[in-house]
C-alpha cells in the first residue's frame, strides 16, 4: 500500500515507510531469473538464432535448394560465378550452406516448438483430469501411461516415422495446414506434409512424462483449502481444474516444457540424420548432418556447420530451463 493511502486513512506514515514494498509474483520471478547469468546469456543467444531464422530470406541471396553446377564443396568465403558470396561454402550439390542452415533453423525450431506446445497441452489436460478425478479413471490412465513409458522412444519413433514416410501420400492432411506450413517455412506444400507428420509423431509419443508431472502437482494441490472452498461454493470440477489447479501447476510445467524443447530438437535431428525424418531437399539440421557423412574426412568442416546449431540451441535451452527452475522455485529467497 502506498504512503499516500496511509495518509488518507490517517495511519502512521513512519509505520508505512517501515513496511516492505509489495512486489508482484512476476517481478519476483523476473528478478530471480536475471540473477542467473548463464540463463540470461543463453536467452540472448537463442533469441539471435530465432531472429536469424525469421529473417532468413533477408540474410541470404541464395535459395536453400538452388543448385550451382560445378561449384560443389566451395570453401567458406568463396564467390559464385555471378559474384554472390558463399559465406559458409557449398555442399556436394553446389547449394549454399549458409542459406540451408538458416532456412533449416525455421524448420527444425518450428517442429520442436510445435511438438512441445502440443505435448504440454495434452499433458496438462490428461494429467489434471486424471489427478483431480482419481479412482478408476486415474488408475486406467496412469497404468496406460506407465506402459507406454516402458517402450523405448527412439526405436518406436523410427518405426512409426518409416511407416508414415512410406505412406505419406495415403495420409490425408488438410490443405489449410499444408499451405500454412508451406508459407511459414518457405517450402513447397508437398514438403510441408513431412513436417506436419513429424510434429504429430513427436507429439503423439512425448506427452506421457508431462501428464505424470501434471498429475503429481494436481494431487498435491487438490487437498489445499482453496480447492475445498471452491467445492463448498458449488464450483464444478471443470471450473476448479481450469481456474485453480492448472494456473497453480504451470510453474513446473513451464520448466518441463523448456527442458523438453531441447529434447525435441535432438529427436528431430536424430530422425532426419537416420533418414526417417524430413527428407532432402527440404533442409533440416539433421538431414544436413547426415549428408556430410560421406565427405567428412575430405571436408572435416562440413559436420561442424550443421552440428553447431544443434549443439548451441540444446545447450542454451537447457541453461534457460535451469534459470526458470530456479526462478520459479518458491523455496528460494528473494
Amino acid at each position: 500500500m502506498s504512503i499516500a493511502k496511509f495518509k488518507d486513512m490517517g495511519l502512521d506514515v513512519a509505520a508505512a515507510e517501515a513496511m516492505p514494498e509489495e512486489v508482484s509474483q512476476f517481478k519476483v520471478v523476473t528478478r530471480r531469473f536475471f540473477r542467473h547469468k548463464l540463463a540470461v546469456g543463453s536467452m540472448i543467444v537463442l533469441g539471435v538464432v530465432i531472429l536469424i531464422a525469421i529473417c532468413a530470406p533477408l540474410l541470404s541471396s541464395f535459395s536453400p535448394t538452388e543448385l550451382e553446377v560445378g561449384s560443389d564443396f566451395l570453401s567458406p568465403g568463396s564467390r559464385s560465378e555471378d559474384g554472390r558470396l558463399h559465406l559458409l561454402g557449398t555442399d556436394a550439390l553446389g547449394r549454399d550452406y549458409w542459406a540451408r542452415i538458416i532456412y533449416a533453423a525455421r524448420i527444425s525450431l518450428t517442429v520442436a516448438l510445435s511438438a512441445q506446445l502440443i505435448v504440454s497441452c495434452i499433458g496438462i489436460i490428461i494429467g489434471s483430469v486424471s489427478g483431480y478425478t482419481g479412482g478408476v479413471i486415474d488408475i486406467i490412465v496412469m497404468r496406460a501411461v506407465e506402459f507406454l513409458l516402458t517402450i523405448p522412444a527412439l526405436p518406436l519413433l523410427l518405426i512409426i516415422s518409416s511407416l508414415i514416410i512410406q505412406n505419406q501420400d495415403a495420409i490425408p492432411v488438410p490443405e489449410l495446414i499444408k499451405n500454412f506450413l508451406a508459407k511459414l517455412l518457405l517450402i513447397q506444400p508437398r514438403d510441408s506434409v513431412q513436417v506436419f507428420l513429424l510434429i504429430v509423431v513427436l507429439a503423439g509419443l512425448g506427452w506421457m512424462a508431462d501428464s505424470r508431472l501434471m498429475r503429481g502437482v494436481v494431487l498435491s494441490l487438490k487437498e489445499q483449502p482453496f480447492v475445498e472452498a471452491s467445492k463448498a461454493m458449488g464450483a464444478s470440477s471443470a471450473r476448479i481444474i481450469i481456474t485453480h489447479l492448472v494456473p497453480n501447476a504451470l510453474a513446473p510445467m513451464i520448466v518441463s516444457a523448456s527442458l523438453g524443447l531441447a529434447g525435441f530438437i535432438i529427436y528431430e535431428a536424430s530422425l532426419s540424420f537416420l533418414g526417417f525424418g524430413i527428407q532432402d531437399p527440404t533442409p533440416t539440421w539433421g538431414n544436413m548432418l547426415s549428408a556430410t557423412q560421406s565427405y567428412m574426412f575430405q571436408h572435416p568442416w562440413l559436420p561442424l556447420v550443421s552440428g553447431t546449431p544443434i549443439f548451441l540451441c540444446t545447450l542454451t535451452i537447457n541453461f534457460i530451463g535451469d534459470g526458470l527452475r530456479d526462478a520459479l522455485d518458491p523455496r528460494l529467497k528473494l
